[in-house]
């Protein structure tokens, strides 16, 4: 498999990251040369315009998933699963396998210790700098591109909090020369690391304005700062860091996501179907992502996670293959699950009546992709691969959410990428995450419904019945996520701060099944069976990441997570 290409709004940012010289070595004047290619540390911080290419810089180290081959996070949880035997989902985390040897960094190194560490380090000495040569710019810049840093800086020690846990808490910029047993960190509790990030996202929320100065700058803004801070708390309140049940940490995470609601920024998409594409980048319902544009000899997501077979040519790679527990979570096009005897589901005609985000994010047998009926049937184009000897389906579907099936996924790879923003957060999430707080706190109550019902109403449901209790609709709203949410990166975060996965009806711990359609040889009637896939082995210490083997052997103030 090629590296995928795709160029960032921000790209020219990355050539001053790799050229400033921001040396804390003290040497003798007649030395102090500046190098022909370098950037001084003065000259960066001269004025606004190459300060500001320091903060793109930063935006541009944000990860995405958009079109990682290999650490995939759908592939990690149980929304989807890849035979290839080389990736990581399958040799380490859904093989009980996870080690300080062989730490699963995520799409994009997205927790990556050290690189993300590095991150955090460019932040701290923007804002150093910035305060340093605070002479050289306004007052409104100042306090606005501070607010951003701040916003990245608890976007990055968010992905380290909700993969390692407590972690190094480091607010200035770390120097071997004037200090080198300073270097080495201690980690901070669970709480403490979470009021670290809370403060960050308050501060640049009071800084950041409500809406971005320009639309597809991509730059933070209130809001965003808000919905980081909510998705903290909310995770902080979770089973995983909250296992005595504190109460006022879901209280915390359910006030917050309000505030988000409350600010009447943010409104949701009418399609979910199309909300992904292109030509719907920084709509009204996205609060935070990251930017990109479509160039030439670029690799898509249609070609890494695009199905394989398309008008009798081997196109994708098919790396999004969902589950079939997946598949039976979205619910009938009646607002019932398939389990309820009133549903109207029939498992010989599965994907008949289904919920509108059902054929907007998953490609079934007889479903249509670039004018082709894909059949994974046995027989078929894109017959069920059980035994992985090609890049077709195991599971017997793809996934068509996020992709754009304008694309030919041959194509994307030698000439066109998909030029699609990668989302970070938006409305619809938020929604589910003070619904889900709110009831934990309280119960069921109408501003819990009326959170939930927005997003059955878009998908065409009809409202939630009321009376439910407080497990039930817990139930519901986990469930809600995963169909709502699937193929965004949400999933692997959610099973493990509730705690599922592990166990003997643990996610991550029971088998994958996919969907095994046999034709009658006669009659040609389709016989469908769930069929077994992969044997899953997961731990529950492995809801939390090890600090990988070479770090702690740098740092011996750091103390492993337990059960490694």
């Amino acid at each position: 498999m090629q590296a995928p290409t795709r160029l960032l709004r921000r790209a020219p940012a990355l050539l001053l990251g790799a050229a400033l010289l921001l040396n804390g070595c003290k040497n003798d004047d007649f030395l102090n040369v500046d190098p022909k290619n370098a950037v001084t540390e003065i000259s960066a911080y001269s004025n606004e315009t190459n300060a500001d290419l320091i903060v793109n810089d930063i935006y541009t180290n944000v990860p995405s998933s958009s079109n990682d081959s290999n650490q995939n996070l759908e592939q990690y949880s149980d929304n989807g699963f890849c035979a290839a035997g080389w990736q990581t989902a399958q040799t380490v985390v859904r093989a009980g396998a996870i080690s300080a040897a062989n730490v699963p960094y995520g799409p994009g190194g997205m927790w990556d210790w050290e690189n993300t560490y590095t991150k955090i380090r460019k932040c701290n000495l923007f804002l150093q700098n910035a305060e340093k040569y605070s002479a050289n710019f306004s007052a409104t810049w100042k306090t606005q591109r501070v607010g951003e840093v701040k916003f990245l800086r608890a976007l990055y020690y968010t992905y380290l909090f909700t993969s390692y846990g407590g972690v190094p808490l480091i607010d200035k910029p770390l120097d071997s020369t004037t200090d080198p047993d300073g270097l080495f960190v201690a980690r901070s509790t669970v709480d403490q690391t979470l009021a670290f990030i809370v403060a960050d996202c308050d501060a640049a929320a009071a800084s950041l304005p409500a809406t971005a100065a320009r639309k597809g700058d991509g730059r933070a803004t209130k809001g965003a700062a808000l919905t980081l801070k909510g998705w903290v708390q909310l995770f902080a309140a979770s089973p995983l860091y909250n296992p005595g049940n504190d109460v006022a940490k879901w209280t915390a995470a359910a006030a917050t996501n309000k505030q988000v609601l409350d600010l009447g920024t943010y409104s949701l998409f009418p399609d979910l179907g199309t909300f992904f594409l292109q030509e719907n980048n920084d709509n009204q319902e996205v609060i935070f992502n990251k930017e990109y544009i479509a160039v030439t000899a670029g690799q898509s997501k249609e070609g890494t996670y695009g199905p394989v077979n398309v008008n009798g040519v081997a196109q994708g790679w098919g790396n999004y293959a969902p589950t079939q527990s997946l598949v039976d979570d979205y619910l009938m096009s009646n607002g019932l699950p398939i389990t309820d005897p009133a549903s109207g589901y029939d498992p010989q005609n599965p994907y008949l009546n289904r919920e509108k985000r059902f054929y907007q994010s998953i490609l079934y047998d007889g479903a249509t992709w670039q004018g082709d009926i894909l059949t994974m049937r046995i027989g078929g184009n894109n017959q069920i691969d059980l035994n992985s000897t090609s890049d077709v389906s195991n599971t017997g579907y793809y996934g068509r959410k996020t992709l754009d099936e304008r694309i030919p996924a041959q194509t994307s790879r030698a000439l066109t990428a998909n030029g699609a923003n990668y989302v970070i957060f938006r409305l619809g999430e938020v929604l589910l995450s003070y619904a889900e707080a709110q009831n934990e706190a309280v119960g069921p109550s109408a501003s819990v419904y009326a959170a939930l019902n927005q997003l059955r109403q878009r998908a065409g449901l009809p409202d939630l019945q009321a009376g439910m209790s407080q497990s039930q609709l817990r139930d519901y709203i986990h469930r809600e996520r995963r169909v709502e949410l699937a193929f965004e990166d949400k999933r692997w975060f959610d099973i493990r701060r509730w705690k599922i996965t592990a166990g003997p009806t643990g996610v991550l711990n029971t088998p994958s099944f996919g969907m095994m359609i046999t034709p009658d040889k006669t009659t040609g009637k389709l016989t469908y069976a769930k069929v077994k896939v992969f044997e899953n082995r997961f731990f529950d210490y492995q809801n939390l990441m090890p600090i990988p083997q070479q770090d702690l052997a740098k740092n011996t103030k750091l103390v492993q997570n337990p059960g490694y």
